[in-house]
């Protein structure tokens, strides 16, 4: 009969609907990390089509025990966890408790490691943050060369007193080197081209840093599925290395994607890649992009070279629409390039031929077929600890091209240059940003494609106006373009509630006829936006206004990225 029973009661338990999850008590941790410490997501406010986690019945004892656990973590080791089961709904009732306070913090380092500790006195005690300042300084002395150095980190709780006091020492030894490097080979990847990617040399001091930004390179490569950079093997201060690759097992991808913004409306794109073409990580691919303005079809080569070195070759058809007129491009362009984190440098070769079609405006944007040759020149250097929602670092880039007028290559004499930065602080969740741009075009003979001007307005430049609408316009509102622009602006980006954003803005342009902007006119926009972020980048939403013309504004919007 008891064997009866068990069973009957272990049919319940398997077959029990799985309980919807309350905390309640947690005044000091956000419940999505509570989440987390299940093992469990919440969904993101924007994720209707996402159910609420849900807990099974027989997993409700060990989630406390779980929660318990991270509270104490956490510094409240007098936290208290209770469960409730009722009607569908397990509540976690959270007793939070008095925590243990930071009272000192002892630093014995001849290095200085002062702004590498993350918690401080009268911080509440956090074994997270105690293990990442712990890690943090180990960094340090890695990146400045002591591959040896000796740590010693304590931390003394009194849960009597609720008083923690911590202590990091740390001892650097010899300085360190690199030593012999070794690389293998993969049955289509050289070990030597590999290797030529490392961030280091052998003699070079030794550095985590070097070795981080190696595995960024070498990760990179879109043939690369896994690297192994091992300097476990040391020598006294010598560290050999040894470096180990894997290559995708199916070097051909698809990609696909569809997105929307205000400046290009509805957009799409459809793509396939061969990441190994021919071995040695040269790709081989075929990028189609739609949007309500373009339509571009692209066949890109890329030809890695030793000493991080990269040649390339790219054909492509463009066909852009513009106000008052119509432009379609058919382009070959050759490339070289030499890359060393962070910085890049670009030299190649443009074969564009231009016609403008479908003008409204024959004056201004004149039917024609225009053929220009231009050399091209590029200079890249970004810090940015985040391309898609960057919290810190700077960014610096100048490109260059410009061609002789001849009766073969080309039907202009001309010089376009666009010199552009940003750099970004942050403290906490609050972001502060700045970024300028400033752009000229001189034609010195003959005659550019009207899309060779430049256009200002919209969501990446003036948001107090839509995309290419600042500056003079013929007598159909058209916008005519201009041949120089500086512009600038400055962002405040702050947190509003779980991953919203809220942002302020000021955007200002000044635009000329001549090759030199007149700073006589200003255009001038204000304004406020929202930012939700998601994994794929934020979705954004943006308001500007002219404050010397409240009639002039803007609505700004963009969602989705490439998959």
């Amino acid at each position: 009969m008891r064997i009866v029973w068990l069973l009957a009661a272990s049919a319940l338990l398997l077959f029990s609907a799985p309980l919807r999850i309350v905390f309640s008590g947690n005044q000091s941790i956000d419940e999505s990390r509570l989440y987390e410490v299940l093992g469990l997501r919440k969904p993101y406010a924007v994720e209707v089509w996402e159910n609420p986690p849900t807990l099974d019945e027989v997993a409700v004892a060990q989630s406390v025990s779980a929660l318990g656990s991270f509270y104490r973590s956490k510094g409240f080791y007098h936290a208290r966890v209770t469960s409730e089961v009722k009607e569908g709904i397990v509540t976690f009732i959270i007793a939070e408790n008095t925590p243990v306070i930071v009272k000192s913090v002892q630093l014995n380092s001849p290095i200085d490691v002062e702004t590498l500790v993350t918690i401080r006195p009268e911080d509440r005690f956090d074994q997270e943050k105690f293990s990442e300042t712990k890690s943090a300084i180990k960094k340090r002395y890695g990146e400045r060369g002591y591959c040896n150095a000796s740590f010693n980190a304590k931390a003394w709780v009194d849960i009597e007193t609720d008083e923690a006091h911590l202590l990091f020492e740390a001892s650097p030894g010899e300085a360190c080197t690199f030593g012999k490097i070794t690389a293998s080979s993969t049955p289509n990847i050289d070990g030597k081209l590999t290797a030529s990617m490392l961030r280091f040399e052998e003699g070079d001091p030794y550095s985590v840093e070097a070795i981080k930004k190696s595995y960024e390179a070498l990760y990179a490569q879109e043939a690369v599925a896994r690297v192994m950079i091992n300097d476990n093997e040391r020598n006294g201060s010598v560290v050999p290395i040894t470096l180990t690759v894997e290559e995708v097992e199916r070097p051909i991808r698809f990609t696909a994607g569809l997105g929307y913004s205000s400046d290009q409306g509805l957009s799409a794109q459809m793509g396939i890649k061969h990441r190994n073409f021919f071995g040695d990580l040269k790709t081989l691919s075929l990028d189609a992009r739609y949007t309500d303005l373009m339509q571009e079809l692209t066949g890109t080569l890329t030809v890695p070279l030793q000493n991080r070195g990269v040649l390339g070759a790219e054909i492509g058809y463009k066909d852009e629409t513009f106000d008052g007129y119509k432009t379609e491009s058919t382009y070959e362009k050759v490339t070289a390039k030499y890359q060393d984190t962070p910085a890049s440098v670009m030299a190649g070769l443009l074969f564009d031929r231009v016609q403008t079609y479908d003008s409204t405006d024959p004056v201004n944007f004149p039917d024609s077929i225009l053929y220009i040759a231009s050399p091209l020149g590029e200079i890249n250097l970004d810090t940015r600890d985040n391309i898609l929602e960057p919290t810190k670092g700077f960014w610096l880039n100048a490109k260059g091209t410009g061609s002789l007028r001849s009766p073969v290559f080309s039907d202009a004499t001309y010089f376009k240059s666009l010199l552009s930065g940003a750099y970004i602080l942050s403290a906490g969740e609050h972001v502060a940003g700045a970024k300028v741009k400033w752009g000229t075009l001189r034609v010195y003979d003959g005659d550019v494609p009207a899309s060779y001007r430049f256009y200002a307005g919209g969501m990446n430049s003036n948001r107090a106006y839509t995309y290419r609408e600042l500056g003079p316009k013929n007598s159909a509102g058209d916008p005519l373009g201009f041949p120089s622009l500086l512009e600038g602006s400055l962002e405040y980006r702050f947190p509003i509630y779980g991953e919203f954003r809220g942002v302020l803005f000021s955007d200002l342009t000044f635009i000329g006829d001549d090759y030199i902007p007149d700073y006589d006119v200003a255009y001038w926009g204000i304004g406020w936006g929202l930012r939700y972020v998601t994994p794929i980048g934020p979705i954004a939403f943006d308001v500007g206004f002219d404050p010397d013309d409240p009639a002039q504004y803007a609505i700004h919007f963009r969602i989705g990225e490439l998959f």
